[in-house]
């Protein structure tokens, strides 16, 4: 009886060890403390949020290539950022942005500071912070009309134009001056002749409810070149150059005829919207100036969300906004990362601690993802013991003989 017994007692007791061995030290996720999260509202005030759920919402469901609604409105907006861990730094910079709308269903429009364009997931439902919002429609396609005489009367302003250049001065044509109102995540874009080339000018995000631009034509009287000049007020103006060999070289009493009086843009559709006509060389010539509104495509392939792999040491806790300079802060990423996460893995939990070091925390980061530990030490004649303490769940870990040996090479300073 009392060998059955025994039996059992090893038996758990191997068992409890092999659950030892195999339970994972590195565990990423959102880490709070390195992240302002905040949601604006359509009145603009900013309420904080967590970042964990706006950094996720768009790995909850399959990524889709269209949204096909007959109307959308805009419920509300999220911003998180994370600012540099270290000083100089750009990479640990993270920047995300996630656009809430709502037809007949809930979809969540996600986007970050490395990856171009936006992906698309369907929700089961509103966000819990959005229960009560109160959305707001959305036009689908961006509209065209004339340029208002109050608007007119602001660009005739000789504090209008803001030329880029001091030897430079614009003439607008006045009755050139059009109003585009924004279309849901496209492009308005203007093409030069029939050659079927358009120049993308003007984008337009999901969160645009109503911020409409104004376009109209300018003329450099010293270099002769057009411009087509842009503002989102009204009152001043940025100028931009026409992609055109011809008209940036310069050309001789340039006139400008108005072809469309307004309407909707229908996707990819080319509307006539100036004719130029001018002398080049002695010859007098015309071009038309074409406006075309075109969709942004979602991005349909999972994305890289693990651009940034890096660890740190640092000697004092992280303070959002509050980068650290070095020595205060040791970092290793590329194949010093992947065997330093090796070297943690082989951790085992301990009740026993260290002394604390000089460098007292380590804090991993993987994408928008990451961990932090608190760090204690153990000297011993030959050796020193590295222990490691999840700062989220209090788990204590100690690392191998081989893993701190690896520690050790990767941060010698942090065990000295």
């Amino acid at each position: 009886m009392k060998k059955f017994g025994l039996g059992i007692c090893l038996s758990l007791f191997v068992l409890a060890a092999g659950c030892a061995r195999d339970q994972e030290v590195v565990r990423y996720d959102v880490v709070e403390a390195h992240w302002t999260a905040e949601h604006i509202t359509h009145d603009l005030e900013v309420q904080a949020i967590k970042a964990k759920d706006m950094l996720t919402y768009c790995e909850q469901g399959e990524l889709l290539n269209d949204i096909e609604e007959d109307h959308l409105s805009l419920l509300g907006v999220t911003f998180a950022s994370r600012m540099p861990f270290t000083e100089p730094d750009t990479e640990t910079y993270a920047f995300n942005e996630t656009s809430f709308v709502e037809g007949d269903s809930v979809y969540a429009l996600c986007k970050s500071d490395h990856v171009e364009g936006y992906r698309a997931v369907k929700l089961e439902a509103r966000p819990e912070f959005l229960k009560d919002e109160t959305a707001r429609e959305i036009p689908l396609l961006p509209s065209v009309v004339s340029g208002t005489e109050e608007i007119r009367e602001r660009l005739s302003r000789e504090e209008a134009i803001h030329p880029y250049g001091q030897d430079l001065t614009i003439r607008p044509f006045l009755d050139s001056l059009y109003t585009i109102s924004p279309g849901f995540n496209g492009s308005i874009e203007f093409g030069i002749g029939d050659d079927g080339v358009f120049t993308p000018y003007l984008d337009f995000a999901p969160y645009v409810v109503r911020e409409d631009t104004h376009v109209a034509l300018g003329y450099g009287t010293k270099t002769k070149t057009p411009y087509m000049l842009m503002s989102s007020d009204g009152i001043h103006y940025g100028q931009h150059s026409l992609n055109d060999g011809e008209l940036l070289d310069g050309v001789d009493n340039l006139s400008v005829r108005t072809l469309l009086e307004g309407g909707t843009l229908e996707p990819l559709e080319p509307f006539p919207l100036y004719e130029l006509t001018y002398e080049s060389n002695g010859q007098k010539m015309t071009k038309t100036i074409s406006i075309r509104f075109k969709p942004n495509p979602f991005i349909t392939e999972p994305t890289d969300t693990d651009a940034v792999s890096i660890g740190y040491v640092h000697k004092y806790p992280y303070h959002p906004s509050v980068p650290f300079y070095y020595p205060d802060a040791v970092s290793t990423e590329g194949q010093g990362y992947e065997r330093l996460t090796e070297a943690l893995e082989t951790g085992t939990p301990s009740t026993k601690n260290g002394e604390a070091g000089e460098y007292m925390y380590l804090t991993l980061l993987k994408g928008n993802r990451g961990q932090q530990f608190e760090l204690s030490y153990h000297k011993r004649s030959q050796k020193v013991d590295v222990f490691v303490k999840d700062m989220n769940t209090d788990e204590q870990f100690k690392l191998s003989s081989e893993g701190a040996k690896i520690f050790h090479e990767i941060f010698p300073s942090a065990v000295e």
